[in-house]
């Protein structure tokens, strides 16, 4: 995945994580029906607590603790998150609570545990959220027993097998079983799901789901929030999606979904449709552009096709967000954009135009904060130091774009917070002009033929405001510079780096992941490196011995200090690393018999896929 769609799938999961009850629905909770439990009730949260370690648990934090019914004072409300660890088991004293009607577990340290049948036991509940709890295995058909229920969290957990039983769920609502491990179909003779007509939100994203989209889905006409998003849906969207008149929030990308794009045109409270990454073809339909409430327009990574017209209206478009790079569109694209005055986040990678973009022609849009053209040829004119540009940008990427230097249009955009200038043919040294830009913080240079920075090593970065920069594969020589106190990253991999790391690194106090390999880099290893998370040393002539500086609790998940010329034995305390995952220390001096303590670390140890552990020793003895 390139880094542009990398970027945008980021975009994708912040805004569905964000889609909550309290922003998107009103749930009619009236609090004004609680007051503060009696004793007997406190005593029972007390027994609670006490099955787990709780020391996190602060009651003081009004979205933790009991509630009781104002009229019959039995204990109805329960909130406990981010506080509670351990396992849940089966004979907790929380299954007890009869009179429960509202119940929020989320963000718990329930690692490993699966949901205990006897949840269905809780039969007041109207509203249950478990989110975020590590909870693994099958959702129990006790849960089909909860018919009050209106509202079921139970996303971001590890949860598997078919959708779970909700025939009997004839009052829900709000239904959020996104990022589990999900499968199977949704076929109407095999689940009640599309029986549920009161259903407003419907999360079944990042799942393994493989199915088409049945054409049932249109039975659920009371849908505002409807998320399919990275599964394996396959087929086209059926033509009954337009029954869904009250949707406002549409996510399907990452998916297998064929033909033309769904039928939304009389969605009209729609306001985000993301479709990116399927398999779509055919043309826009002018008529998305024309939507009273839609702002994010997500068509990216598709097979569409020809050319569109933005229609002229009386009302401003709304869309504020449009992209619709990796297609395959013909003629004219940038200039009917233009038409949208009110974007402030435009994706335009890889269009395939015949002639260059002229980044000129997007000085029209004066909100613009977010432009991505990587992958088409830019006009040379138009990277100019005097022309016209949205002075608002914050975020442009243009790798790909066959640059051979520096636009000189970047010195007016003061508000620039991120650059990805990679994979281009510039040469030469990075301009003084671009580390004074007064919000940069991000700069990624990668595989350029940039060799050098203009001014001195030693003052050239200090006074800028990076956190993240990426010069490798480059042709950079000489020392390192001297690095800015806010850095949190650095990678200058594959360069001819020179000379020592020095030492005025240690005052990055906000560094934690350190890229060094294949340079001509020499002298020791700083002691303080011993604190990043990502420290990679590979492929040069260090000398020395590793520091033997890791403390009890230190975050290193990676060190790789092979092919050096390292001595020593390997430091003891690097038995303190819980966290790590990956060492390599081949093709050095180091005399020491393997550390079979490395056994001992969690992560290190965990036959777990998903982690790569690897131990590469060459050790003489």
């Amino acid at each position: 995945m390139s880094e542009s769609r990398v970027r945008l799938h980021f975009l994708f999961v912040i805004l569905l994580c964000c889609v909550s009850t309290s922003s998107s629905f009103n749930l009619n909770f009236d609090n004004s029906s609680y007051v503060v439990c009696g004793r007997h009730q406190t005593q029972a949260l007390t027994e609670f607590m006490n099955e787990f370690d709780s020391s996190h648990c602060n009651l003081s934090d009004p979205f933790n603790g009991i509630w009781c019914d104002n009229s019959t004072g039995a204990l109805t409300m329960l909130r406990l998150s981010a506080c509670l660890s351990g396992n849940l088991k089966s004979n907790s004293s929380l299954f007890r609570l009869y009179h429960l009607r509202y119940l929020v577990l989320r963000q718990n340290n329930f690692t490993s545990a699966t949901l205990p049948s006897e949840f269905g036991n809780l039969n007041r509940l109207e509203l249950l959220s478990l989110s975020s709890n590590g909870f693994v295995g099958q959702v129990p058909s006790s849960f089909n027993n909860l018919s009050l229920l209106s509202v079921l969290y139970l996303s971001q957990n590890e949860l598997t097998g078919s959708i779970p039983l909700v025939q009997n769920l004839k009052k829900l609502s709000f239904l959020n079983l996104n990022y589990n491990h999900f499968y199977g179909t949704l076929n109407p003779n095999s689940t009640s799901l599309f029986e549920l007509h009161h259903l407003r939100y419907l999360g079944l994203a990042y799942n393994n789901f493989s199915s088409s989209i049945p054409s049932e889905i249109g039975n659920l006409n009371r849908l505002e929030v409807l998320a399919l998003a990275f599964n394996d849906f396959f087929g086209q969207v059926p033509p009954t999606i337009s029954n869904l008149t009250l949707l406002t929030q549409l996510y399907l990308y990452n998916n297998q979904l064929t033909g033309s794009l769904p039928l939304v045109g009389n969605l009209t409270n729609l306001s985000i449709a993301y479709f990116s990454d399927n398999h779509f073809s055919g043309t826009i339909p002018s008529s998305l552009f024309n939507m009273p409430f839609l702002s994010d327009l997500v068509l990216s990574g598709n097979d569409l096709t020809g050319s569109f017209i933005i229609p002229n209206s009386s009302a401003p478009s709304r869309l504020n967000y449009l992209f619709l790079g990796n297609n395959h569109f013909e003629g004219q694209i940038i200039e009917p954009i233009l038409k949208l005055r009110n974007l402030t986040n435009v994706g335009l990678s890889f269009l395939n135009t015949s002639s260059p973009v002229d980044l000129r022609l997007f000085s029209a849009l004066k909100s613009l904060s977010y432009l991505d053209l990587s992958g088409n040829s830019l006009s040379p004119a138009s990277l100019d130091t005097n022309l016209d540009i949205p002075a608002n940008l914050e975020y442009l990427q243009l790798s790909d774009c066959g640059m051979n230097e520096f636009p000189n249009i970047l010195k007016n955009l003061e508000k620039l917070e991120f650059i990805d200038f990679s994979n281009n043919r510039i040469k030469g040294k990075v301009p003084e002009w671009l580390w004074n830009l007064p919000r940069l913080d991000t700069v990624i240079v990668s595989y350029n033929l940039i060799n050098g920075f203009e001014g001195p090593v030693e003052e050239v970065l200090v006074n800028s405001s990076l956190k993240i920069l990426y010069l490798d594969n480059n042709y950079f020589e000489g020392s390192i510079p001297i690095l800015p106190l806010s850095i949190n990253m650095l990678d200058v991999r594959y360069n001819r780096f020179t000379g020592s790391v020095p030492l005025s690194i240690c005052n990055c106090r906000s560094l934690t992941h350190l890229w060094l390999p294949y340079n001509n880099l020499t002298g020791p290893i700083p002691q303080c490196l011993s604190n990043l998370t990502i420290l990679n040393l590979r492929k040069n002539n260090f000398e020395g011995s590793i520091p033997d500086a890791f403390y009890i609790g230190a975050s290193l998940k990676t060190l790789d200090v092979g092919h050096n010329l390292l001595i020593g034995r390997l430091p003891s305390s690097l038995q303190n690393c819980s966290s790590l995952e990956f060492l390599v220390v081949d093709h050095n001096m180091i005399e020491d018999k393997f550390p079979f303590w490395l056994k001992a670390l969690p992560n290190f140890a965990s036959p777990c896929p998903q982690f790569k552990q690897v131990l590469w020793f060459y050790i003489s003895s």
